[in-house]
């Protein structure tokens, strides 16, 4: 099937990296952000988001929602549904995780502080997808089979423009499952030996999912790097590693961004949850600002090339 008949023409981005601390659930979140608010200006067209989180972490569920503490516990519960009340389904517990999803659970998104953002939170320990086959060499190709059927649901693409999922780290069922399921991926990387080491193998894995899916390639957006020094502050082996990611005869070259983030410190989330807009304003930076505005146009023009 061609790109508009797949999903209805939702798009699904996921954000990933076998390396956790990269940037994944900051590119998640902070794409979402701007694709719902129309860019660093506000004057691009507002896309409707939802965002599921996959990673044990629950850094984009706590950057949306107020995730309820558990007793003794590392992990966090997915709160109430604020519209549990109004929301008439006896099969429904008034929670709800993105791990729903894969075993045909009622799902209910969660809305948030933003309009156009709605969010399905992890639940932490993703073991009870292990639940889903007896046969673990084909946990991947269910996980994947069960998105795919959900995120072509009509609803769906009625109610979204775009699928952001934050991905767990490391080479797992869940990753390489909801990435054969996504039409599209962007890839964080810092400036050191482990992470640009991992994007090759990833881009690999990438080639090996789109074997089968003639027609349908899952799309690189691009290899964006993340907490990169200021020039002042590059030092060699940094300078070393991002020659080598931008190498136009090696594997990455190709697919590099024409811009690092390197300010990010001026458009981190102000406070968690964000419950209130203001809390993802940029600090009046400029070069912050550039940075967004450069990573707003590459996703847009990306997914919806002069639709944008």
């Amino acid at each position: 099937m061609g790109e508009l008949e797949v999903y209805n023409g939702l798009k699904v981005l996921s954000s990933y990296h076998r390396k956790g601390g990269v940037g994944k659930t900051f590119l998640a979140s902070t794409i979402a952000y701007l694709l719902a608010t129309g860019g660093p200006d506000g004057k691009g067209k507002k896309r409707r988001v939802l965002v599921l989180d996959y990673d044990s972490q629950q850094d984009s569920s706590k950057a949306f929602l107020k995730m309820d503490a558990i007793p003794g516990d590392d992990e966090y519960a997915a709160p109430l549904h604020p519209d549990v009340e109004e929301i008439n389904d006896p099969d429904w517990s008034g929670r709800n995780t993105s791990t729903d999803i894969l075993f045909d659970s009622p799902v209910y998104e969660y809305p948030t502080a933003f309009e156009n953002i709605s969010v399905l939170p992890s639940e932490g320990n993703v073991d009870r997808v292990l639940a889903l086959t007896s046969e673990s060499d084909r946990l991947v190709s269910t996980i994947t089979t069960h998105m795919r059927e959900w995120f072509s649901i009509e609803d769906i693409a009625n109610d979204y423009d775009i699928v952001i999922v934050d991905n767990p780290p490391s080479k797992s069922p869940v990753s390489a499952g909801m990435l054969g399921a996504a039409t599209h991926v962007i890839i964080p990387t810092e400036p050191e030996y482990d992470s640009i080491d991992g994007v090759p193998m990833l881009l690999n894995r990438i080639d090996r999912i789109n074997e089968g899916r003639a027609g349908n390639p899952l799309q690189v957006i691009g290899v964006i790097p993340n907490k990169v020094p200021s020039k002042s502050r590059l030092t060699q082996k940094d300078e070393v590693a991002l020659a080598k990611l931008y190498d136009k005869d090696g594997p990455t070259g190709i697919y590099m961004s024409r811009f690092w983030l390197q300010q990010r410190n001026c458009y981190r989330v102000m406070e968690r949850p964000s419950v209130d807009e203001s809390h993802f304003n940029y600090v009046h930076n400029h070069h912050a600002i550039d940075e967004m505005q450069k990573l707003y146009e590459l996703v847009t023009t990306s997914l919806w090339g002069s639709e944008s």
